[in-house]
């Protein structure tokens, strides 16, 4: 007999693994981020080469996903998810090991290619492991996780980099994935399979009235606001390395700190949703962002922290919104993740050149100029949106 209140454990205990999971991932993915200067240094690249080292994981990402839903909707999205996870912790090491330039940019497009398993089947595969009106939080959850993951893997990273070179720095940070992912997908696996009646997964087959327009929207958000933003954090870095601030990888470091406020506002997303519908959501979140990238103009760090915490806190809470938006209104939620990862990481990837040529070319005026500009076009798509879109 069930006692009362254990449905809610189970899912709540699910949401704990699939934050889990987003930790390690994103940990796995942007460890290199708050080390750029120090990796172009050592291989004497300028500031747009030594974002290949970011920009060619999510690059692998995007052209993984279809590939990986495919598999997952054949194999299974767990055991596609815990062969990511393994072969990404795997990539790292050669990340940190690799004495030369090419294997360490293959090494990451490798790994993007192979974590996107991951990153397709997270937000489905435990989804289904709790009650239908319960998958938004746990997608919240899961957003949640990739915060705390890229926040703490950059921060471990630039502090052990800081004392010990930037490969020991990888290595500090693929720790955190290995133990995070494999504590993640167990909390998962073992509440799901207490559950009396299993969830039956997600599948195609059920009409969905978003329509195809509504998800190219979403799409499209996903791009200019995850190119923003990821340009902006990358390009920090080397802003923080030159006068007026001088600092090192380590204090540096310390400015992902700012994750927190995302942490925070896409854990409180599902709820935000539900109350003022997806349109407000997302718009809330563009316009937060755009808010913070005009504060960091200010060539003071009392302006620059608070306008990453705002940028944050924004992205976030749109990410969040629109990653389980997607699932919803798509008539197949796993081919519907896998376009949402394909122009969130494409915008990664093309944000992280961008605003790496952008940094070349004008310094942080340059910088905040187009990232603003992108946060404006996301604010239009966002606007367009229908308030409470018809969900599955």
């Amino acid at each position: 007999m069930t006692r009362p209140g254990a449905d809610d454990d189970r899912w709540r205990g699910v949401a704990g693994g699939a934050m889990l999971i987003g930790v390690a991932v994103m940990a796995a993915i942007y460890a290199p981020q708050p080390l750029l200067a120090e990796i172009a240094a050592e291989f004497g690249r300028s500031a747009l080469e030594a974002n290949l080292v970011v920009s060619m994981t999510t690059l692998g990402i995007a052209c993984g996903v279809f590939p990986a839903a495919w598999i997952a909707e054949r194999a299974g999205r767990g055991p596609v998810l815990m062969v990511s996870l393994a072969c990404g912790a795997v990539l790292t090491v050669v990340t940190a090991a690799t004495p030369q330039w090419t294997v360490l940019v293959v090494a990451r497009f490798l790994a993007g290619l192979l974590m996107s398993g991951v990153l397709v089947s997270a937000v489905v595969w435990t989804g289904a492991a709790v009650p239908r009106v319960r998958r938004a939080r746990v997608a919240a959850a899961y957003v949640s996780g990739t915060t705390v993951g890229g926040m703490s893997g950059r921060i471990l990273a630039g502090v052990a980099a800081e004392a010990w070179g930037w490969r020991a720095g990888i290595l500090v940070v693929d720790a955190l994935v290995v133990l995070g992912g494999a504590a993640g997908v167990a909390a998962v696996v073992a509440l799901a399979r207490r559950r009396r009646a299993a969830v039956p997964a997600v599948t195609g087959g059920i009409p969905v009235v978003g329509g195809w327009t509504l998800r190219a929207r979403l799409y499209a958000i996903a791009f200019l606001a995850m190119a923003s933003f990821i340009g902006v954090y990358n390009a920090v870095a080397f802003r923080m390395a030159e006068p007026p601030f001088s600092l090192g990888v380590g204090l540096t470091s310390l400015l992902f700190l700012g994750y927190i406020a995302g942490t925070v506002s896409s854990a409180r997303a599902g709820a935000v949703l539900d109350r003022i519908g997806v349109r407000a959501t997302i718009l809330a979140g563009v316009v937060l962002e755009l808010a913070g990238i005009l504060v960091t103009l200010v060539d003071s760090l009392l302006a620059v922290v608070p306008g990453l915490l705002l940028m944050a806190a924004g992205f976030f809470v749109l990410h969040a919104a629109a990653s389980a938006t997607v699932p919803a209104v798509s008539p197949r939620p796993t081919v519907g993740s896998a376009w949402y990862t394909l122009w969130y990481y494409a915008g990664s990837s093309a944000g992280s050149l961008l605003l790496g040529a952008a940094w070349d070319a004008g310094r942080w005026p340059a910088v905040a100029g187009l990232a603003g500009a992108m946060s404006v076009l996301a604010a239009g798509a966002a606007a367009t949106l229908p308030d409470r879109p018809a969900m599955r």
